[in-house]
């Protein structure tokens, strides 16, 4: 199914406009704690990673290793439930993907030794894909255009409460109990998103539009890789989630380990972070009107490279003062709002395939990124942030210069019709 047959078919079995504020209100909600399964797998788990280490008796690289797992497991997940869903819909895949998140969160809890945790955290990582996947799925159902743009920025905004509060819900919970009780509450999270889906979500893929065959869906999606355009506007707006992800991995340890603050201190500057990148997602929506979606992508990789650039400048140099490696990591980690939600757009725009399958393709590409930079980060030790200044400052200039040949080809035929 191409996208110009995509664009013309008939309306979606439901719509967003046929119901009350209320109930708007709490679609929104659903769908944007279902776009924060990444960093609720990864934040509120950050603070326990010195723990982690020291009840497992293990080196940081090691427990760093779980994080990979679960980006792994996230990137994996949207490969095979993105077009899953393209053949069908969104709703059965969304419920089987929550139940299976639950079961392994609570098994994580009560992992014997890091190995099986290691293991546990890849299958918890898969089945949180389904909840990213398929609610950008269900977005570009609904919405196209500047519409599907200012949605995201609405999702974001919702979506960015889990870095907040995740952080400070992890450091709480391990200063009074042990790290297995994170993994408690995951599970919990999960059973209350299944029945949040199962009682309130509608179906927004109607069989009319849905693949025929699931191998004809698993096909459409080899065939999209193929689509250059696609792919490299799509590695473009995920390259500077390897730097992302690589931030994650390494703030831990450089603002508690490095500069000696404490969990709960670590927590509130990662909060104050999130809430950077949820002030610049809300803001493309309206900033794009003005600037186009395009240039402020490229903007916000400009900041990217120049955050970088600082940052490696901060690890050779090693100012005592924090302040700087957290401007850095600051100004760099709020320039994915700014550049993911409009660029998401230019990417879907540029799908020739069904949305699931290109969603899952866009979502892979940065779990991959951030599965193979999260463990180089502890290669030089828990007191280098020669590592993390590194993975910022390649993965901008690759986002930037693999974005700007994206933008600069020539669209696929199937996709202008």
């Amino acid at each position: 199914m191409t996208a110009a047959e995509i664009s013309t078919a008939e309306p979606a079995a439901f719509s967003v406009k046929s119901l009350s504020r209320a109930q708007r209100l709490l679609w929104i909600l659903i769908l944007g704690m279902l776009t924060a399964f990444g960093p609720v797998c990864t934040d509120i788990y950050l603070p326990a990673l010195p723990d982690l280490a020291a009840s497992f008796r293990t080196d940081p690289t090691v427990i760093q290793l779980s994080l990979t797992a679960c980006f792994l497991g996230l990137a994996a997940g949207q490969v095979v439930i993105g077009p899953l869903s393209d053949a069908l819909g969104r709703r059965g895949p969304l419920a089987a993907s929550l139940i299976v998140f639950a079961v392994s969160s609570l098994l994580c809890a009560l992992a014997p030794d890091v190995e099986i945790l290691i293991v546990l955290r890849f299958f918890q990582g898969f089945a949180g894909a389904g909840g990213i996947v398929l609610c950008r799925s269900m977005a570009c159902d609904m919405f196209m255009g500047n519409e599907l743009t200012r949605f995201m920025a609405l999702l974001m905004t919702v979506n960015s409460l889990a870095p907040i509060v995740g952080p400070i819900i992890g450091s709480a919970i391990v200063s009074v109990f042990s790290w297995h009780a994170l993994f408690y509450v995951l599970s919990v999270w999960g059973v209350l998103l299944l029945l949040g889906t199962v009682f309130e979500l509608k179906e927004t893929l109607p069989r009319s539009r849905r693949e025929s065959r699931l191998g004809q869906a698993v096909k459409d999606m080899g065939l999209q890789l193929l689509e250059k355009r696609f792919l490299c506007l799509a590695l473009g707006l995920s390259g500077v989630m390897g730097g992302f992800f690589a931030y994650l991995a390494a703030s831990p340890f450089v603002l508690q380990v490095i500069y000696g603050f404490s969990a709960l201190e670590y927590a509130g500057i990662f909060a104050v972070i999130s809430l950077c990148i949820s002030i610049c997602g809300f803001a493309s929506g309206r900033i794009e009107r003005r600037l186009g979606a395009a240039n402020l992508v490229r903007w916000s990789f400009t900041v990217m490279i120049l955050s970088g650039a600082g940052m490696l400048a901060v690890a050779f140099l090693e100012p005592s003062n924090p302040i700087f490696a957290v401007l850095c990591m600051l100004c760099f980690v709020s320039m994915v709002g700014s550049s993911q939600t409009p660029g998401f757009g230019i990417v879907m725009a540029a799908r020739t395939k069904g949305a699931g399958a290109a969603s899952g393709i866009f979502g892979i590409i940065g779990f991959i990124l951030g599965s193979l930079t999260s463990p180089l980060v502890g290669l030089m030790g828990d007191r280098s942030m020669i590592p993390l200044a590194v993975c910022m400052f390649i993965s901008a200039v690759f986002s930037y210069i693999l974005f700007a040949v994206g933008l600069r080809m020539k669209p696929h035929r199937a996709a202008e019709e």
